[in-house]
């Protein structure tokens, strides 16, 4: 994260793609869908098995508590031991706890505890993809422009993974039956998380230590404003799904909540494409703190609109605040990790974001419960004032650096 007279090289998204190869990008991309379906998935499923939208609630609680607890494990195992080995076995043990969870009937206590290990061995894909980005980037001439690029990939790939997901669950779940949904998912977890793990690109991303090596210093201070940052994110992601539910629901307009919703995805892929266009003296810190300002007007934006046409228009602007903050936040933790703790790094931003959703959610359903929708959704703009301040810290620390 140093400033320098010379121009930074651009590398193209297509260019990215290159690199990847094809297969890698076929890969990438459907070893994300088990992830994004498997929270509507599993709610769906055991609601319909108990009668209870309370108990599929609680399903996923676990489901979340436990990816949340496994992500940093499934990282700090693939730094240590290599991705190949550790995507493997985590992707045996999801399918096995899943499918159990399909074939069985459980009381109440094996349910949750079955839900918390499919979370556990969540083996983290995006995060083992963006690590091996950095690998086949480091000693490029462009590696900078290329890590960049291929973050920014990485984000429009996230946000059409959580669009598609939902989607297929209630086609699924509506057209052929509530369990067919989490079927697909654990037959695309075997094909891809598998394909993934064994592919070549897996050894790449290993770090090379001797015997007596020792890991590098981590810098926990400036990664914690990241933490912040991604944490806040995901904040804003439960707490406008919750509350853009609740609203709709209000109003009678319900039907549109997948709709309306999918606006802000879309705005938010297409700004992650975009976002390689940006000159590099429009540096990441800044990016982060103007997203975090568009993030609290959206919040505010949402928490006075009525209708659905301008609760669509909040969500676009929204949608284009948060694949930047992504995207920067991950960039910037790819320059500040050293090799050896890549994985780990990028899994504890994944699963920051995976509990901000889950406090966003819950914090959003009490106030709904409480003090209606509009309190909900002030929830977005207060968790966007938190992605503001993260910018900031993080632009001043910058600034202390370099003497900029």
């Amino acid at each position: 994260m140093t400033t320098s007279t010379h121009p930074v090289p651009r590398t193209s998204l297509t260019g990215v793609a290159r690199a990847g190869g094809r297969d890698f990008l076929v890969l990438d991309a459907a070893a994300r869908l088990p992830t994004a379906m498997l929270p509507l998935g599993l709610l769906l499923l055991v609601a319909n098995r108990t009668g209870s939208y309370g108990t599929g609630g609680l399903a996923v609680a676990a489901l979340s508590l436990g990816a949340a607890a496994g992500g940093p494990l499934v990282g700090a195992l693939a730094d240590r031991l290599g991705q190949r080995g550790v995507a493997l076995v985590v992707t045996l043990v999801q399918a096995a706890a899943l499918l159990t969870l399909l074939v069985s009937t459980l009381p109440l206590p094996l349910l949750l505890g079955l839900g918390a290990v499919v979370g556990l061995s969540n083996p983290q894909m995006g995060a083992m993809a963006r690590t091996r980005w950095s690998a086949r980037g480091r000693g490029r001439d462009d590696e900078r422009g290329f890590v960049s690029a291929a973050m920014a990939l990485e984000g429009a790939l996230d946000e059409v993974s959580f669009v598609l997901g939902p989607v297929l669950v209630g086609t699924l779940a509506a057209l052929v039956a509530p369990a067919a949904p989490l079927w697909l998912a654990l037959g695309l977890a075997v094909v891809a998380h598998l394909g993934f793990g064994l592919h070549r690109s897996a050894l790449r991303a290993r770090p090379r230590r001797s015997a007596h090596e020792v890991h590098s210093p981590l810098p926990v201070a400036r990664l914690a404003v990241l933490l912040l940052a991604l944490g806040s994110v995901g904040v804003v992601f439960g707490a406008s799904q919750t509350g853009l539910a609740a609203r709709l629901a209000l109003t009678g307009d319900d039907a549109l909540t997948g709709l309306v919703y999918g606006v802000g995805a879309v705005g938010s892929a297409v700004t992650a494409l975009l976002t390689t266009r940006l000159p590099e003296r429009i540096g990441h810190e800044l990016r982060i703190v103007v997203s975090g300002g568009a993030m609290v007007a959206a919040g505010l934006l949402l928490a006075a609109a009525t209708t659905p046409l301008a609760l669509a228009g909040a969500m676009l602007l929204l949608g284009t605040a948060l694949a930047p903050t992504l995207i920067s936040a991950y960039a910037l933790a790819e320059r500040l990790a050293p090799p050896d703790w890549a994985t780990t790094t990028m899994t504890a931003l994944s699963t920051a974001n995976v509990v901000g959703v889950a406090a966003g959610a819950a914090a959003a359903g009490g106030l709904v419960d409480g003090a209606g929708p509009t309190a909900a959704l002030l929830v977005v703009a207060v968790a966007g004032a938190s992605v503001l301040l993260a910018g900031l810290v993080a632009r001043a620390s910058y600034a202390r650096r370099t003497g900029v």
